[in-house]
């Protein structure tokens, strides 16, 4: 597959950030990508959209390796231009429509003509303006996959702009990653209620400048009521952390307290990943089943003036002792585990 899009060596050479150039185009998003077009080949998908393609780079990959016909949409006249001379240079006429509209109103448009099966939701910045018009134009079990690179809100830094937005009460806690990935999809759970739908993360993940949760997207209004009553809260006092099914005097949520990902959908994507994509999976397989938040060693082993122990010792230690214990994907010095705060510190120190 080949493409045209801004030449990043000249924006660079002229001192201009990639997210300036006149067609967006970000080569560090390539993991992004390749969560969707996995999905889509895993899951059978046949029908999918980008509402902001840019470059139209997510919208020929699920063409070509997806095998999909797909709607390749963006406001910017230029891009609309350069996603249609993509399209002719893959041949891609017969797979690929191309519209140039603001993407809540494509949304709305493809509502009405017919849904499709993946929808693909990455903005600058938050998503929840969009949220809304993006689920109605999901066919039932269809999948929306959603990218938030509005990262300091969600990560509780600033609280304000997280309830505002989010409707969510949070804070900087420790594990503010995990945090964040909860905050939002808790938000998209409940905007889906207000559609008499209700949405169920597939899979779940961070990265150091965005959060990113596939949902699978279904009808039922009791379903999507018991979901959002089953959402919770946290209260965390440095890092101690408890679990909570009501709100208190700063508690963090309402926040999502199930599985970040689908077991059983996670096992599909891994017959059909490899390299980077195939690392994140598996990483996340091992997290299902574990409480919500996650223990920093480096914090903790700063705050206790002792040596960080080895990540890999430290959960072969709490296997040992019968408790569950996995990394975090999200922070290569970070843990998940069941085992009690006051265990897990006092085993730490004495690793050190």
């Amino acid at each position: 597959m080949k493409f045209y899009a801004s030449d990043l060596e000249e924006l660079t050479s002229r001192g201009i950030a990639y997210t300036k150039a006149p067609v967006f185009y970000n080569p560090r998003m390539k993991l992004n990508r390749d969560t969707a077009v996995l999905t889509f080949k895993a899951l059978s998908l046949r029908t999918g959209a980008d509402l902001m393609a840019a470059s139209g780079v997510r919208a020929l990959r699920l063409a070509v390796e997806g095998g999909g016909e797909v709607v390749a949409n963006d406001r910017n006249y230029l891009s609309c231009h350069v996603i249609r001379m993509n399209v002719r240079l893959n041949g891609l006429q017969d797979r690929i429509s191309v519209t140039c509209k603001d993407a809540r109103l494509r949304a709305e448009e493809l509502s009405l003509e017919g849904r499709v099966d993946y929808l693909d939701l990455d903005p600058f910045g938050s998503p929840a303006p969009y949220v809304d018009p993006f689920l109605r134009a999901v066919r039932r079990r269809g999948v929306l996959a959603v990218t938030a690179t509005d990262t300091p809100p969600l990560f509780g830094k600033y609280p304000d702009k997280l309830l505002r937005y989010y409707g969510i009460r949070g804070f900087k806690v420790p594990f503010f990653r995990e945090f964040g990935i909860r905050a939002l999809i808790s938000f998209v759970l409940r905007q889906a209620g207000r559609l008499d739908l209700y949405v169920e993360p597939l899979l779940s993940y961070t990265t150091a400048h965005y959060i990113r949760v596939l949902f699978l997207v279904n009808r039922g209004p009791s379903t999507a009521s018991k979901m959002i009553n089953e959402l919770g809260w946290i209260r965390a006092d440095g890092f101690r952390v408890e679990v909570l099914d009501n709100p208190c005097e700063k508690c963090l949520g309402p926040i999502w307290l199930g599985d970040l990902s689908n077991p059983e959908v996670l096992d599909k994507l891994l017959t059909y990943s490899s390299g980077e994509v195939k690392e994140l999976i598996s990483k996340l397989r091992d997290e299902v089943g574990m409480p919500p938040y996650y223990y920093p060693l480096d914090e903790i082993a700063s705050k206790y003036k002792v040596k960080m122990p080895s990540v890999k010792e430290v959960i072969e230690r709490l296997k040992d002792l019968g408790y569950k214990a996995s990394r975090f994907h999200g922070d290569p010095v970070a843990i998940k585990t069941d085992a009690p705060t006051e265990e897990l510190l006092t085993l730490i120190k004495r690793l050190s």
